[in-house]
């Protein structure tokens, strides 16, 4: 009966039970680190890609610098009459 179920298994007659519970744990512990690993990538990644766009959204929209001061301001350009165009007259 015994040898019917390792079979069944798949395993080897000479794999202990406590060995095959060993590997198995030992796979467990592997297979949760890949995971925490693989997680911890993906959001980095992420992370990287919110940043990215949320600079490219910055360089479409640019914030105007705040005013210090009313005196600060430069006074809008002048442009001479002669430059005007004319409209036919």
């Amino acid at each position: 009966m015994i040898q019917t179920a390792r079979r069944l298994l798949n395993r080897p007659d000479y794999i202990s039970d406590a060995d095959r519970a060993d590997c198995q744990q030992r796979q467990a512990e592997h297979d949760d680190l890949l995971m925490a690993q693989t997680a911890e990538r993906e959001a980095q990644l992420e992370h990287d890609l919110i940043a990215a766009y949320d600079e490219y959204e910055a360089h479409l929209h640019p914030v105007p610098e705040p005013e210090t001061g009313l005196n600060c301001r430069t006074p809008p350009s002048h442009h001479p009459a002669s430059r005007r165009r004319s409209r036919g007259r």
